[in-house]
């Protein structure tokens, strides 16, 4: 197929698209006609561009198929999950479900001749609640993604792709449906602070601004309190701040292809673990020729499917496979010597990075793969299909199917010391998730739309020493705007939500649930007709930031579970985009100051709460940066430095119309915010302002970007006392 006659392909399965009530012009207006949470600048990339155009085209092309073919009618619609899907999980009767003794109807099949050799693989997968389901042979789950690509397309043709899974009042059918008033359960308090510190050996440098204390993250720039590591380009560098100066000291250079590249690391004692994605280019991808003759195609006796080729004939194009070639691999260095890096092991995994966490010494990794090419009929073309991590395919009762989607998501454990063997491995098949991993569990969750508006579905699969096991799925109302919003202590879930209805009215929610993914309280309708800019949670309060023209703080008391209290709440002029506990009971916030009438913004605006009476919130102080139009630092939080230990508050941001770069630093001083630096930075043609780094080592206060770093003297008025070119 030439590319002039996909684009004919595109456009005709486009015309025959009907618009869903949802993206009527009366509901649109209304959404238009209610301020919204600006943008927080995100990316597609490339390749889920090409993806995303491909999956379209196939599913315009099974939806006439499939109306042909009577696999579906429409509005005939399956339902997402079964009912009942909040009672709570037995281990046992799981097990026997998920397992299932598949002996007989696949006797001497390869597919249930064995599983992967992984330490966990003789552990059977229980189900997480309703929302993944385990698989009971690979047969199941080339079946289900052939079953979400033709289901997809009946949702786009019969305008019921924003609508699916949302009963006409407005709740869910899906996975563990919330009741309220429900309060019968409770959970143990909370201990832990949202906000990072810094233990005793951490005391004299900086470390990553983190989501969750005790679960490290990956950054392209890091130091351990000597050396300053910086991704520059294909390599790391690895600067020597030792006595005073600053010097290269080394560099690790993995062997990359040249479309492969370095994304983040880890840095931990006399290891170095580097993350690359990697791009295999095959001849096999430039062959996307359809077996069936031109005549078939074009010449058919009925004119309602003339133009398209029969579904159990269609052969996926080139854009459908591409994503297959990607890989990440994590590479481990040795770098006792930084003049000499000695590479000790490799982890592979199938598919395009997307995260990952490193808990002790388990390093936990996520990627993304497209499984759009298994909903061909042709056996040969599901060879391939299932993901592999260190090239061995992920078994498939590790496998979560669910009825949408056909993207793979791959979650890995590696136990450092032993990279070769992975502790664990599963797949989810799903559309999209979002990821909060915590000490204990991970959590994927995401929003979708229906005729009541937006709900969120949330599944909890725990980790134990590298073990990966689900544990429940759960669906509130809503969707969490805010990375902080969404927190775990001692086992227990807390999110924040939004919730807008069909008629663009907003309002918010918080939910808590237990262990289980049990239900055990909540506050809702919160700060009508605004929406959550900011959250932390600290100990048993939750703090967050509302806006529309006006930025109202809250407090709320989560110390009794089934019933949580609203303490306080201030209103400031302007919104504050990123929290940070800073101490003696402040609150840190970073965001934009705005005209309360208007809404118009002004600049960057830091403020200090007073939280130490949650019951009393107060402003200590505020500076607004005029002429600052946008930090990184806003929607990014590794780029914010937010140390009370070292008295340290930085970013970069970009001023004027010319959006030129500098680096702020602040101190907060005798109640009030002090400057301490406002400098310059070089406007790099083809480097992001997210990959800027502030960092400390004992005295000394570093500017590092992946080309230069330069040291400045913080008891000598930040005086600057050295620079480093770094070449690619």
């Amino acid at each position: 197929m030439t590319e002039q006659e996909l684009l004919n392909e595109i456009r005709k399965s486009a015309e025959e698209i009907q618009i869903p009530d949802s993206l009527a012009p009366e509901y649109v207006s209304a959404k238009l006609n209610t301020p919204t949470k600006p943008q927080k600048h995100l990316r597609l990339s490339a390749r889920r561009a090409v993806s995303a155009a491909a999956v379209l085209l196939l599913c315009g092309i099974l939806s006439a198929v499939s109306y042909q073919m009577n696999l579906t009618q429409p509005g005939q619609i399956v339902s997402l999950y079964a009912e009942n899907a909040d009672t709570a999980l037995s281990s046992d009767s799981n097990r026997e479900t998920s397992s299932g003794d598949t002996s007989g109807e696949n006797e001497g099949t390869a597919e249930t001749a064995g599983t992967s050799d992984i330490d966990s693989a003789n552990q059977p997968k229980q189900d997480a609640g309703t929302l993944y389901t385990v698989a009971k042979s690979y047969d199941q789950v080339y079946d289900v993604l052939q079953s979400n690509a033709v289901r997809e397309a009946a949702k786009f043709r019969d305008g019921t792709a924003y609508t699916e899974g949302i009963e006409e009042d407005g709740s869910s059918s899906g996975a563990s449906s919330f009741d309220v008033s429900d309060d019968s359960a409770s959970a143990e308090n909370s201990s832990d602070m949202a906000a990072s510190s810094l233990s005793k050996k951490e005391a004299s440098y900086s470390a990553t601004n983190l989501q969750t204390e005790g679960v490290d993250e990956s950054d392209t720039i890091k130091t351990d309190g000597r050396y300053i590591y910086t991704l520059t380009g294909a390599k790391i560098t690895i600067a020597d701040t030792a006595d005073g100066g600053l010097t290269l000291a080394g560099a690790v250079s993995p062997k990359l292809g040249a479309a492969d590249r370095i994304l983040e690391f880890y840095v931990d004692e006399a290891m170095l673990f580097v993350v690359a994605e990697c791009y295999e280019t095959t001849l096999e991808n430039q062959t996307p020729v359809p077996e069936t003759s031109e005549e078939s195609i074009y010449s058919a006796d009925d004119s309602d499917t003339r133009g398209f080729i029969p579904l159990e004939e269609y052969k996926l194009c080139d854009s459908v496979r591409e994503d297959y070639r990607y890989s990440t691999i994590i590479y481990a260095y040795d770098i006792s010597d930084p003049a000499s890096p000695r590479l000790t092991q490799t982890a592979s995994q199938d598919g395009y990075y997307q995260t990952s966490r490193k808990i002790g010494d388990m390093i936990y990794l996520f990627t993304q793969k497209t499984l759009a090419a298994a909903t061909s009929y042709d056996d040969t073309s599901q060879k391939g299909i299932i993901p592999c991590v260190n090239g061995k395919e992920i078994p498939y009762d590790h496998i979560y199917t669910s009825e949408e989607g056909n993207e793979g998501l791959i979650l890995s454990s590696f136990d450092t010391a032993e990279m070769e063997q992975p502790k664990d491995m599963i797949m989810i098949l799903h559309s999209y998730a979002d990821i909060y991993v915590g000490t204990d569990s991970i959590y994927l969750y995401h929003s979708q739309s229906g005729n009541a508006g937006l709900i969120c579905q949330i599944a909890k699969f725990s980790i134990n020493n590298g073990n990966i096991d689900a544990v429940n799925a759960a669906t509130v109302k809503g969707a969490v705007y805010d990375t902080f919003a969404i927190n775990e202590s001692d086992g227990a879930l807390r999110v924040l939500t939004t919730y807008m209805d069909n008629a663009g009215v907003t309002d918010n929610q918080l939910y808590l649930f237990d262990k289980n993914l049990k239900l055990t309280g909540s506050l809702t309708g919160i700060a009508k007709n605004e929406e959550i800019y900011a959250a932390r949670y600290l100990g048993n309060t939750a703090y967050f930031i509302t806006y529309r023209n006006t930025d109202p703080l809250f407090a709320v008391d989560l110390t009794d579970m089934s019933n949580p209290v609203l303490l306080g709440q201030l209103e400031i002029t302007g919104f504050s985009e990123y929290l940070h506990f800073w101490e003696n009971g402040t609150l840190l916030g970073l965001g934009y100051e705005t005209d309360p009438e208007s809404g118009i913004r002004k600049g960057l605006k830091l403020v200090m709460f007073d939280i130490s009476n949650p019951r009393e919130l107060n402003v200590i102080d505020s500076i607004v940066l005029k002429d600052c139009l946008y930090s990184p630092g806003l929607y990014h939080y590794k780029c914010v430095l937010a140390d009370p230990k070292k008295n340290l508050i930085g970013f970069c941001a970009e001023y004027g119309s010319e959006c030129i770069p500098y680096y702020d630093l602040f101190s907060w001083e005798n109640g009030r915010f002090t400057q301490k630096l406002h400098e310059t930075l070089p406007e790099y043609e083809y480097i992001s302002y997210d990959a800027i780094r502030g960092l400390y080592i004992d005295d000394s206060f570093y500017i590092a970007c992946p080309t230069k770093i330069t040291g400045y003297a913080m008891q000598n008025q930040f005086e600057k006392f050295a620079e480093l070119e770094l070449s690619e």
